[in-house]
């Protein structure tokens, strides 16, 4: 657990204001075994209404088989699942108002894109002017009108998705279910469709739950994320508070880069705590209190991008150290310094390149200093 109290971050209200129902998807201690092997361990969730969350994890940690319950695809060993009040546990998935987008699209080969789209509709035995009426207006939203005759291999990667996403809008589910939904796009078309799948999914209202192994995409679209390890939810909340306030040694590392300091608490006041580590020779300084004892063994984690670097020696008592750069990641931006301390511990920090070429500041073998501010990481106790 994080055993700090520091002040948390701001609600990103801008995206969760207009979000309905706190309990429209409840998720109540579902646990799901395969023979013997416990995949989902009595997993608890709310999700509000319009909200997009994200199921987050490593391989094997269960993300999947708990988003297959959701749909259907795998009955809950125990638990129950509710979806705006009904449950739905006894329910066939074809009886579920919920549809779910796959990681290959499975769109049919021998249909054009408004078939694609109609396909669902003609199913449950809509007229035909209905039909046309919701396939154009589908078209619209995703900007695949002009394609409406191709098939799907005279499509792009992300028109494929386009289409594969209006098709699973076209019926209204009460939840949409996105199985790695990035998984087939290469990078730069995945930043790209992060931010157009988000504001399609937020323009029509629809309660959306993905799973991804990407923490970019979790990061970048959803409101609230559960980050999931050994079939077992071990954090829940915004971006944010999973990336600056991991409340275990797992989720600080999980997301992201870090530094981890380990140590033993030496003083701990009710305004600041110092925690002297053999990796380090000076103190380190956290301007405020925690919920810990003098002598507790903790683990102090600060992201390279708090890491300030210098050749002069930073004018502050704590929470410094003097290394020398073994490695650089170059990332055109930035560069990541990987330094050598004397005590044989690694360190990281984030550097802009604000100079035309990034050897100019530092390089290779450079004596040079880091620090960072009291308030710059967290305290792990777990």
């Amino acid at each position: 657990m994080v055993s700090q109290t520091a002040t948390p971050p701001s609600d990103p209200s801008a995206r969760t204001e207009k979000l309905g129902d706190q309990n429209y998807v409840r998720i109540v201690e579902v646990r799901k075994e395969f023979d013997g092997f416990v995949a989902v361990d009595d997993v608890s969730l709310s999700i509000r209404k319009g909200e997009i969350f994200a199921l987050l994890g490593g391989s094997g940690c269960g993300k999947s088989t708990l988003l297959r319950c959701l749909a259907g695809f795998e009955r809950p060993t125990s638990g129950k699942i509710e979806l705006d009040g009904q449950v739905l546990n006894d329910l066939a998935p074809y009886d579920r108002p919920i549809n779910m987008m796959f990681q290959s699209y499975a769109l049919f080969p021998h249909m054009t894109v408004e078939q694609n789209i109609a396909f669902g509709l003609k199913q449950d035995g809509h007229g035909k002017e209905a039909i046309a009426r919701r396939v154009e207006e589908m078209l619209g939203i995703v900007q695949m009108g002009k394609y409406a005759k191709r098939k799907p291999h005279q499509l792009s990667g992300g028109q494929q998705q386009r289409v594969a996403l209006a098709r699973s809008l076209a019926k209204s589910p009460k939840l949409l279910l996105l199985d790695e939904p990035m998984g087939a796009l290469d990078k730069k078309l995945r930043s790209q469709m992060q931010l157009e799948l988000v504001n399609i999914i937020e323009k029509l209202g629809v309660t959306c739950v993905m799973v991804t192994h990407d923490q970019e995409e979790a990061m970048t679209m959803a409101h609230r994320i559960a980050l999931m390890d050994a079939g077992r939810i071990r954090q829940v909340g915004t971006p944010d508070e999973i990336y600056e306030q991991p409340t275990s040694r797992f989720a600080a590392e999980f997301i992201g880069s870090l530094n981890v300091i380990e140590g033993k608490v030496e003083n701990d006041e009710a305004d600041y705590v110092t925690i002297r580590s053999p990796m380090l020779q000076d103190l380190i300084h956290i301007g405020h209190g925690i919920s810990g004892f003098e002598g507790q063994e903790v683990a102090f984690a600060v992201r390279p991008e708090k890491v300030t670097i210098s050749r002069e020696e930073p004018d502050q008592p704590h929470n410094k150290a003097q290394g020398i750069i073994e490695d650089i990641a170059y990332y055109g931006s930035h560069s990541v310094y990987h330094l050598r301390l004397p005590s044989g511990y690694k360190l990281m920090a984030n550097f802009a390149n604000r100079k035309r070429w990034a050897s100019e500041s530092f390089t290779w073998n450079d004596q040079v200093w880091v620090s960072w501010g009291e308030n710059a990481g967290v305290v792990l106790t777990a």
